[in-house]
């Protein structure tokens, strides 16, 4: 029983190779886009009080200094690393690691009886791992496609906040959000679609353009202690919007795993 089972597994591997397509070896880089839309109502919040500040001691004559506002958060980099198996020439399945990284920070200074140091920075770091495929609808050359998946994607925000404000100030002020630094992490599953147009430089060299839109969204992000993210103080965990576009240029390389070489 065991050398037949032993000869049928090796029949069914044997069947396997021969009949198998091109494996692709792909990567891309190119700029992201993504909604990050509550970092960025916390650094409204931070500008509101910046502005605030600027304002105030840019007249007042016991206190010297300026600090710019934080740019808004969402667009950043985007990398990734590809492996798609070819079932025929219009139809590939396989799975993409991604990685987009998105950041904002400001710091300066206030200089009145002490020295009053502003100091925020946001850092938020994404890891996709994608399961789908592609179809060809036209190639003539150059290929025209579409793509899509589900994927699920790790987000790691890092924080770290100093607002301190001069003695000088003429009045209390509320709503200073909390100073400190975290890591905070979390993940949800999301979905992902595209269009691909890509033009054979060589039989196993392949270029081209991915066009990505992702929706997803994490209900809350938490440090390692269970501490839920609160970036602007109101008493309620910010949820996070990670959908958006990337574009990426790729290349990718194909391997002929058939035991003929692709051979007639």
């Amino acid at each position: 029983m065991k050398g037949l089972a032993s000869v049928l597994l090796v029949l069914v591997l044997w069947g396997i190779a021969a009949t198998a397509g091109p494996l692709e070896l792909g990567f891309g880089a190119g700029p992201s886009f993504t909604s990050l839309d509550s970092f960025n109502e916390s650094i409204g919040v931070f500008n509101a009080l910046i502005d605030l500040l600027n304002e105030t001691f840019g007249v007042h004559p016991d206190v010297s200094g300026t600090v710019e506002p934080m740019p808004k958060m969402g667009s950043g980099v985007y990398l990734s690393a590809a492996e798609n198996y070819r079932l025929t020439d219009w139809l590939a399945l396989g799975a993409h690691v991604e990685y987009s990284r998105s950041s904002s920070s400001t710091i300066g200074f206030y200089q009145g009886s002490e020295i009053s140091q502003i100091d925020v920075a946001f850092n938020s770091h994404v890891l996709g791992v994608v399961l789908g495929g592609d179809i060809t609808f036209v190639d003539l050359g150059l290929r025209l496609g579409a793509s899509g998946g589900v994927g699920y994607f790790h987000t790691i925000f890092d924080r770290r906040a100093m607002f301190q404000i001069p003695e000088e100030y003429p009045e209390f002020i509320a709503g200073i959000p909390p100073e400190g630094e975290g890591r905070y992490t979390g993940g949800t599953f999301g979905l992902e679609a595209g269009i691909t147009l890509s033009y054979p430089i060589f039989e196993w060299f392949t270029i081209g353009t991915n066009v990505i839109y992702r929706t997803a969204e994490i209900g809350s992000l938490s440090t390692s202690q269970g501490a839920e993210m609160d970036l602007d103080g109101d008493g309620q965990g910010e949820s996070v919007n990670l959908s958006g576009l990337a574009v990426e240029f790729t290349f990718s390389i194909n391997i002929d795993l058939s035991l003929d070489g692709g051979k007639e």
